[in-house]
């Protein structure tokens, strides 16, 4: 396939994407666009043609479409082609923090300075400084750390998966298959002997701490 049609594929599917987000309440994304009102214009909402073209080719298959305002809804003013990692920059959790001159977000601090973003977060929190968070040397580089997190992420998706999917097709009111009405179930179950093993541990904290409490009033007795 030449790349003409690579690109009216992508976009095609990409107005589709945004049009399932918005519009369609069982769609999975649907709670962080439609529910909070987020729309597309009626020029592009009713013509896939006019989306084509006022948004053009992406520089590359990478690219997809960002709002500027990630507050805003889907129209030529306020979207753009952007890379996953400028997105990563552009949403509402993003905190901006200026230093000597310059605006960025603690991942592009914590990229030109080669530290873990988690790290510099950590070291905001606690109180340090500007200079000492970005300039004392981290237990992880950027690289360091984004590789390890994403390892996490996919061994933490190998072992909860399946529950996750179900989870989220069970909140939509859709059919589970027998597998994922398994790891519900299974799931559940776990869950009830950890709240049993918590109420335990509760009630032996509040015998134990009443046992030293007689023996003090006992005590004051007996020196009395």
């Amino acid at each position: 396939m030449d790349d003409f049609l690579l690109c009216q594929k992508k976009l095609a599917n990409t107005w589709a994407n945004i049009i399932d987000r918005c519009y369609n309440p069982d769609a999975q994304s649907y709670h962080w666009y439609g529910a909070r009102g987020i729309k597309m214009c009626d020029r592009w909402q009713h013509s896939v043609a006019a989306f084509i073209e006022d948004m053009g080719c992406p520089p590359t298959l990478k690219h997809s479409v960002d709002r500027i305002d990630c507050n805003g809804n889907y129209e030529p003013s306020n979207c753009r082609w952007a890379t996953q990692e400028e997105q990563n920059n552009n949403t509402r959790r993003s905190k901006l923090i200026s230093w000597n001159g310059k605006t960025q977000s603690i991942r592009d601090w914590a990229k030109e300075y080669n530290i873990g973003a988690r790290g510099l977060s950590e070291r905001l929190r606690r109180g340090w400084n500007m200079e000492k968070s970005l300039k004392t040397p981290g237990r992880m580089g950027f690289a360091e750390e984004l590789a390890d997190r994403r390892e996490r992420g996919n061994d933490l998706w190998q072992e909860k998966g399946r529950l996750y999917s179900a989870r989220s097709k069970q909140k939509r009111g859709h059919r589970l298959s027998p597998a994922e009405q398994q790891a519900v179930q299974e799931d559940q179950i776990n869950a009830d002997l950890l709240s049993k093993e918590a109420w335990q541990a509760q009630k032996d904290y509040e015998l134990r701490n009443s046992k030293k409490r007689k023996m003090t009033i006992q005590e004051l007795a007996d020196w009395a």
